[in-house]
């Protein structure tokens, strides 16, 4: 490309000489001919004007040609280029996947307790509640069982809930949580209403802006739920976490 440039101002240069030269040239013949002075001795002249116009066209031409003849280097240099940009993005989009991943394995076995023989339905349940709280920013936390006979979500556990009355029951299809049980889908929810959910501590009551609701999946029957209130945003891979996680927790489930 830097040859290219070179050549293309070595043309400019020499085309430039060249219309000096040749008006210059012009300019005496032009006098001769005034003063009547042409003899066979200046034949010359002429041949040399014929052959500065010859040098004029081919350097004009060769100009030209130069200055709009496209460089293949540098085109292959442009697509290399475009490839490169195209390939940072693709590492860029790859980094920031990694980045989002979650070890599943890991958190499991945070979550899930170790010594789920040694302990009843409501302490297994505000054990795996508690500690989700320790990895998460989780402020409040049901989980709900649902009662084989009568098919009704009962309130199995808690995490930071003082509230005066305990937690609705439901059926599927009935309220946020009865839906997610009738989907077997997370759910995420963002901005949720003020005072659908209320959080007592000594610095008085406020309203997180954040739930997940997470269905307890086994034989393709919702068997649980469980619902995590948040002040911070749940990213949405942490609904891959809870479905691994629920698979687990179903399986310990069923046999209370």
């Amino acid at each position: 490309m830097d040859n290219l440039r070179k050549y293309k101002i070595f043309a400019f240069i020499a085309l430039f000489a060249e219309l000096i030269i040749f008006f210059a040239l012009f300019g005496k013949i032009r006098n001769l001919i005034i003063s009547y002075e042409i003899a066979e001795r200046n034949t010359p002249i002429y041949v040399l004007l014929f052959l500065a116009m010859i040098l004029f066209i081919f350097l004009f031409i060769l100009t030209i040609i130069l200055t709009y003849k496209k460089n293949p280097a540098e085109g292959y240099y442009q697509q290399m280029d475009i490839l490169t940009d195209i390939t940072k993005k693709e590492k860029t989009s790859d980094f920031e996947q990694k980045e989002e991943l979650i070890d599943i394995e890991n958190y499991t076995k945070k979550i899930l307790p170790k010594d789920n023989a040694k302990l009843d339905l409501v302490k297994y349940t505000e054990k795996i509640l508690s500690n989700i709280a320790k990895e998460f920013d989780i402020v409040q936390g049901l989980f709900f069982v649902k009662e084989k006979k009568s098919g009704i979500f009962d309130i199995a556990g808690k995490y930071a809930y003082f509230g005066e009355e305990e937690p609705k029951s439901f059926k599927i299809g009935e309220s946020l949580s009865g839906q997610v049980a009738k989907n077997k889908k997370v759910l995420n929810l963002k901005d949720i209403p003020e005072n659908y959910i209320t959080i007592l501590s000594g610095l008085g009551s406020s309203s997180p802006n954040y739930l997940l609701i997470i269905p307890i999946i086994m034989n393709d029957e919702t068997i649980g739920i469980i619902e995590l209130a948040s002040f911070k945003e749940f990213k949405s891979n942490f609904s891959n976490l809870f479905e691994k996680i629920s698979e687990q927790i179903g399986k310990v489930l069923v046999k209370y």
